[in-house]
């Protein structure tokens, strides 16, 4: 599906609920990304706050109720507005004929205390997009967010000290003066299909009110216009008609359409006939639609981003850990002849008053354990039997220190192991952004990811505490833990002792709590529907006849400074499930 850009129709909608910004101050300044500028306004309706966006995918104006972080240094750009625009006073807002370009007209007051007139121009045109700022009286660009030197765009440069030029004109039809003429001679020289040739034509469409038109006037995307008939074309000359008439009547009705399971897909100032199949969710006023919209895309945003972050932080330190792992391995496999050496020193102690005192590379003597086989002894030719036992002796000490230190470091190697694939499972079974930001405060405390500085801090800030995932199977709730810590939570604070605890025997997953009030057993269909829910969110997800065990919560304990997700149990029971899909999707809808 195509995504519904900041078109010039969306900001023909803004435009009302922007001028009655006219006459409040700037009283704020903010610019939480290095490409977006949050001015809060004051006036006698209290604090409103205006985003100005120019980053090449989200590029937007409008008013915004998100609350944003501000970066720990503010960038020069933020500086320089502070410096000169706060305080200052909206006078009027400007827009270009069928443009998506703002011009908020700001007066204020120079460090003199003369009296100055700024302009904030918002470029909003994908990678092209920008924040400047214009001396009105000599049309001088002061700053922009994003310069543009000569190396960058020959025709245009955006520098301090240089003439504000505006954007090449586009060489389309403006929408309010498209006369009937015009269309039917224009339109096919322009393409041969339609929405592309709407595209091409009309000044202020994006890609999808172009196809947006089409689809209500019931034309074929395969028409081939240079052949059409001219009745078939009025029919699309009639829908721009009315949709002209709409936006000058200024009856809109934003919306922004949902795909399953919630994903924003397009936002408008009218409904969309092309998305009628999906879910639509109306809006009072345009910027709360696009607030929505973009917040649910910086949130998609994010998500991939973190997830992604996250996951090549954690495979990093999973192929550190399986380098070491085997390297113990080796050192374990070598250390295994310690028993060797301290037979070949007992040996050669036992036979020293019958050997030479140096010279033999080895030699050949009888095991008292085997009188029968003869083991040969390698020997160092420049040290005498007993030196050469010594030396045995000294290493098979050396080698049962090894053994010990090896076993350790590959337990040690496996728990970490184990630990770093269940913050894989978890990131399988995180939903959303807060899901995300609890798994990575649990890695900043154990020491994987650093701590981000390069926004302010909060103290008093804690990471969020989201709730297990809830499902009720004949009447019994069944409770799974979607990360460590809400694993660490279920099991010791909210479940009961005589509730069922199950885990996947051996393999990371998730902790799954069977509610029981009356104690008893629950029937076999909830054992056996909460052991698939074990299995499937586990590393095992994918697997067939998947060994889940089961207990009591009282016979679960943790063992004192384990890694969040740990325990140990006993007197647990063992049921073997293949993760039964339908089934996990049937329980996953009653989310």
């Amino acid at each position: 599906m195509m995504i519904m850009a900041f078109d010039a129709v969306t900001l023909t909608a803004l435009i009302p609920e922007l001028e009655a910004l006219v006459g409040t101050r700037v009283v704020r300044i903010q610019q939480p990304d290095a490409l977006e500028i949050v001015l809060t306004m004051r006036g006698h309706n209290g604090n409103n706050r205006l985003l100005l966006s120019a980053h090449p995918e989200r590029a937007r104006i409008h008013l915004t109720t998100y609350s944003h972080r501000n970066p720990a240094e503010p960038p020069n750009f933020c500086m320089y507005l502070r410096r000169h625009l706060e305080g200052a006073q909206l006078r009027h807002i400007t827009r270009p004929d069928s443009e998506r370009i703002v011009h908020l007209h700001f007066s204020s007051r120079d460090e003199l205390g003369d009296k100055r007139e700024l302009v904030i121009i918002v470029e909003t045109m994908g990678k092209h997009s920008n924040i400047i700022v214009v001396n009105k009286e000599q049309n001088t660009i002061l700053a922009a967010i994003k310069p543009i030197t000569a190396h960058m765009s020959r025709y245009r440069q955006i520098l301090p000290g240089l003439p504000y030029k505006s954007p090449p004109p586009q060489e389309r039809i403006p929408l309010a003066e498209l006369t009937e003429l015009q269309f039917y001679s224009e339109l096919p020289l322009r393409s041969r299909q339609p929405a592309k040739a709407l595209l091409l034509t009309v000044a202020g469409l994006s890609p999808l009110w172009a196809q947006e038109l089409v689809f209500r006037a019931g034309l074929p995307e395969n028409l081939d216009l240079r052949s059409a008939d001219r009745n078939v074309l009025s029919f699309l000359w009639q829908e721009i008609v009315a949709f002209r008439q709409a936006l000058a009547q200024q009856n809109f009705d934003p919306v922004v359409y949902l795909q399953p399971p919630g994903q924003v897909v397009a936002v408008a100032p009218y409904n969309l006939t092309c998305y009628s199949g999906l879910e639509a969710k109306h809006f009072s006023t345009m910027s709360a639609a696009l607030d929505y919209y973009f917040a649910c895309k910086e949130q998609e945003g994010q998500f991939t981003a973190l997830k992604q972050s996250i996951l090549t932080r954690i495979s990093y330190h999973i192929e550190r850990v399986e380098k070491k792992l085997v390297l113990h391995l080796e050192a374990i496999r070598t250390a295994k002849d310690a028993d060797k050496l301290r037979l070949y020193g007992e040996l050669l102690f036992a036979h020293a008053h019958q050997l030479p005192p140096g010279g033999l590379t080895e030699v050949e003597l009888y095991d008292w354990n085997n009188p029968e086989k003869l083991v040969c002894v390698p020997l160092d030719p420049s040290l005498s039997p007993v030196q050469n036992a010594q030396h045995y002796f000294a290493r098979y000490t050396k080698a049962k220190k090894t053994l010990a230190a090896a076993h350790s470091q590959k337990e040690h190697d496996e728990e970490e192991l184990n630990y770093l694939q269940s913050i894989i499972v978890a990131l399988d079974a995180a939903e959303d952004l807060d899901d995300l930001e609890e798994i990575k405060a649990e890695l900043e405390k154990e020491g994987y990811i650093k701590k981000d500085t390069s926004f302010r801090q909060h103290p008093k800030k804690t990471p969020p505490d989201n709730q297990p995932l809830s499902f009720v199977v004949d009447g019994y709730t069944i409770f799974v833990g979607r990360n460590n810590r809400q694993n660490d939570r279920l099991t010791l604070r909210l479940a009961q002792d005589n509730d069922i605890w199950l885990h996947t025997q051996n393999i990371p997953g998730s902790h799954v709590i069977i509610r029981c009030l009356d104690g008893q057993l629950p029937p076999e269909p909830v054992l056996f529907a909460a052991a698939h829910l074990a299995a499937y969110y586990s590393r095992a997800r994918n697997s067939s006849h998947v060994p889940v065990d089961y207990t009591r919560r009282r016979y679960v304990k943790k063992p004192a400074g384990a890694r969040p997700g740990f325990v140990i149990y006993d007197h647990q029971r063992t049921i073997y499930v293949t993760p039964d899909l339908e089934m996990i999707k049937a329980l996953k809808g009653q989310l």
